[in-house]
């Protein structure tokens, strides 16, 4: 049993904080709570458990919606009264009160139990309803009730039992009943005027008594007052009220049509007929069609998932993981190379990821697994390339943004040459991250398909203004993506006899360190995550000492900085180093470190003195683009760090765009950037995920149930099943896709789909007359 208090050191806890408290509880398989609570709303409502274990609450002074949405397997018990709305849309919990309940007790009840051992406020009971594939709901009442009781009432059962109420002329308060059209309300003591749309049963026949006779001693003993039993079922104090039927209802007084009053009253010869042309439409009572005051619009992959959002490559991890619920592996792991040359070495091993650090899940669990899922499309071979055009494009650097491009443009069946400077393609992704990080072979798994697509290359290519002009003049476009390499230098005396990080982690990656650090002490200026990548490579190479300074406080990802430090690294800011002498780093903030070695990892700049003048530089280094990569020439482009630094996922992402918008413009097509907006979180249903697991999942391939798929339809067919109109239907597409369509001529517009909706798809809009506004 688990006892969760909610008030402590004069602060209250606030009803997510007693939320997650329970959650937490759960994830450690414990099923039973004690909650002292002080005024928390809906306590004990939507849980179950992942193994089906029957869930129990007993609750002291909660606050308002105790049970909502309660699912069957929990049992809540209020020790005393409980506020308003005590059971609101029940769905199955067995609820007790052990006092009095407030008003809109069991209100939207569609299945369970309520019992309330006292009284129970205004508009108690009103919208139950019944489903028939489910049990109908009941709400048992030991006194009586306030007034407005069973207002619209659709389904169901609930008992007044009229106990200790004789100063009341209604048990049931005044106005009860009102729009009543289902269910059955079993009423003892005195009731007051009824309306007449229903009928009150003077005398109760057998399953009625049946009814009572196997309800009444457990309600009773759940309430503890089984003592009132025989009080209680006495035979002839009970009636009931039910609604009358539609033939009942018809024989009432005839009223005046809507269509005589306008025949007579209204048109020609009538009150307005020297004013209003009326065409004599009427507006129907339930309206439809052009008459609804809104439409539901099937708004599907109108939104960005947070992590297509948050992805420099606009990867769509939701289609991904939907398409691993439909259990099309090869679909979902094929579907990330449209986007992404290296799902393995990228995005499974060297991206921080900040698809997953978007993630809406990690607010209920963890966060998708959608780094790690791509792996599993490491091996792959390349997607079929279109027809080839007899285009030619030259690729100047094989980084990861070079790379990504000259992957674009020959799956666009265009012939690509890549020149590199180097004698290895890569870049700093094979060359600089550590192989501990970044396993050599798998950049070149990934980079031999690139080049399975008849990608040509030319290295030991040094660019120069007269290579470049012959480059673009034999060439139909040029893609820049020479990165940065000019290690950035500080100036303080002693920086001569410094390491920068580049030089350091390359010749380490090639078995050739450019300085020992095997027995030394040593400093890392600057924390980011180059630098972490250079602590890490210090101690491996045998260091006894890696400590790194940075004058703000450190940029590196969470990832780098945790294995760097794991291995024995400090990091202290802010610092900003003074001079370098006698093996001493001396800084402005007064103190010093010892540093046999001092590597310098605070960036790069671009070599870009062989581009031409006439292309825009900014603040001499880099290159000028717009948002596509283009520069002043519309047939050169420029991407990656040459154009600023930034992450290798950001780098893949512009050497996409760069090559689309290319092809686009060789081609005569149009293009436009990805311009979607980040799926609205309140537009999510939340309350359909629960937590499933108490650590982080390890298995990128299972985490189709855990996906909420933002602003992408799951196909659970939800929006079909809660339609009450049978409005919406799902086509299959010849291709194998398919869309929920609505039917004008039966949908009512209540938007009930886009309440229900869990990835927030349905979007209701204003429907204009004769004219649907679809935004």
């Amino acid at each position: 049993m688990k006892h969760l208090t909610t008030y402590g050191n004069n602060k209250r806890k606030s009803t997510q904080q007693l939320l997650q408290e329970v959650y937490a509880a759960m994830r450690e398989g414990e099923t039973d709570f004690v909650v002292d609570a002080s005024g928390q709303h809906n306590i004990g409502g939507p849980l179950w458990s992942t193994d089906g274990k029957p869930l129990k609450f007993t609750v002291r002074n909660p606050g308002q919606r105790v049970g909502s949405m309660g699912m069957p397997g929990t049992e809540i018990v209020v020790e005393g009264p409980a506020p308003a709305d005590v059971g609101w849309l029940n769905a199955g919990a067995t609820i007790t009160v052990k006092g009095d309940g407030g008003d809109t007790t069991g209100h939207c009840a569609a299945d369970g139990v309520i019992y309330i051992g006292g009284r129970a406020g205004t508009r108690t009971g009103s919208l139950m309803k019944h489903d028939p594939a489910y049990n109908q709901p009941e709400l048992w009442i030991l006194k009586n009730t306030g007034s407005f009781p069973f207002e619209f009432m659709g389904g169901g059962i609930a008992v007044v039992c009229g106990y200790d109420s004789d100063e009341f002329d209604s048990v049931i308060g005044e106005r009860a009943c009102i729009g009543m059209v289902g269910g059955i309300v079993y009423v003892r003591g005195r009731i007051g005027k009824l309306p007449g749309n229903v009928k009150l049963i003077e005398t109760l026949e057998k399953e009625d008594w049946d009814f009572l006779n196997a309800g009444m001693p457990k309600f009773l003993q759940a309430i503890d007052h089984s003592e009132l039993l025989p009080t209680l079922l006495a035979p002839t104090d009970w009636r009931k009220i039910i609604p009358k039927s539609y033939e009942e209802l018809k024989q009432r007084q005839k009223r005046r049509s809507l269509g005589e009053f306008r025949a007579n009253r209204w048109i020609q010869g009538g009150l307005f007929g020297d004013v209003v042309n009326d065409s004599g439409d009427v507006t129907p009572l339930v309206p439809m069609g052009e008459y609804r005051t809104h439409t539901p619009v099937w708004n599907n992959a109108v939104f960005a998932a947070p992590c297509e959002y948050a992805c420099p490559s606009y990867i769509p991890t939701q289609d991904r993981i939907n398409l691993l619920r439909k259990g099309k592996l090869r679909e979902a792991l094929d579907l990330v190379l449209q986007f992404n040359p290296f799902p393995g070495s990228v995005c499974g091993a060297a991206c921080p990821n900040p698809c997953m650090r978007a993630c809406t899940r990690q607010n209920i669990d963890f966060a998708v697994l959608a780094g790690p899922l791509g792996k599993f499309s490491m091996d792959l071979p390349a997607p079929p390339m279109e027809a080839h055009t007899g285009k030619r494009f030259a690729i100047i650097g094989s980084g990861a943004a070079g790379l990504s491009a000259a992957w674009q443009l020959a799956l666009h069946g265009h012939t690509v040459t890549i020149f590199e400077k180097g004698m290895k393609l890569g870049g700093k992704m094979a060359n600089a991250i550590p192989h501990s990080r970044l396993e050599k072979e798998l950049v070149q798994t990934e980079i031999r398909r690139i080049l399975s697509l008849g990608v040509q290359v030319q290295l030991d290519s040094e660019m120069t203004p007269d290579f470049f002009r012959q480059i673009r003049e034999i060439y139909d476009g040029v893609i820049i993506a020479t990165g940065a390499h000019s290690p950035r230098k500080l100036p303080f005396p002693g920086n001569e006899r410094t390491y920068s990080a580049l030089e350091y982690l390359t010749s380490a990656n090639a078995g050739k360190p450019v300085v020992s650090t095997a027995g030394k002490s040593v400093v890392v200026v600057g924390a980011g995550d180059v630098g972490m990548d250079a602590c890490s490579v210090a101690w491996q190479n045998g260091a006894t000492s890696v400590i790194a300074v940075d004058i703000q406080e450190p940029a590196s990802s969470s990832r780098e900085r945790e294995a760097a430090m794991a291995l024995g690294t400090q990091v202290l800011w802010p610092r900003t180093v003074a001079e370098y002498n006698d093996d001493q780093l001396f800084f402005k903030e007064g103190d010093s470190l010892t540093a046999d070695v001092v590597i310098v990892a605070i960036g790069e700049v671009p070599d870009i003195s062989w581009l031409p003048d006439n292309l825009d530089r900014v603040k001499n280094n880099w290159v000028a683009v717009d948002e596509t990569g283009r520069m002043r020439d519309p047939r050169v482009f420029a991407i990656g760090d040459v154009v600023k630094p930034g992450l290798l996922t950001q780098a893949i992402g512009a050497g996409r765009i760069a090559a689309l918008a290319l092809h686009a413009d060789v081609m005569g097509e149009s293009f436009e950037m990805p311009r979607k907006q980040v799926m609205p979180k309140d537009r999510l249903n939340l309350i359909y995920f629960t937590p499933r697991v108490s650590q982080c999942p390890t298995d990128p391939l299972a985490e189709g149930a855990r996906c909420i798929s933002c602003g992408t339809c799951r196909d659970c067919n939800i929006c079909v099943t809660i339609c009450g109109q049978n409005a919406i239907s799902r086509i299959e597409n010849p291709n194998g896709s398919f869309e929920f369509r609505v039917s004008d001529e039966y949908c009512i517009g209540c938007g009930f789909c886009a309440a229900a909706c869990p990835s927030g798809i349905w979007t209701m809009v204003p429907n204009i007359l004769g004219e649907v506004e679809k935004e």
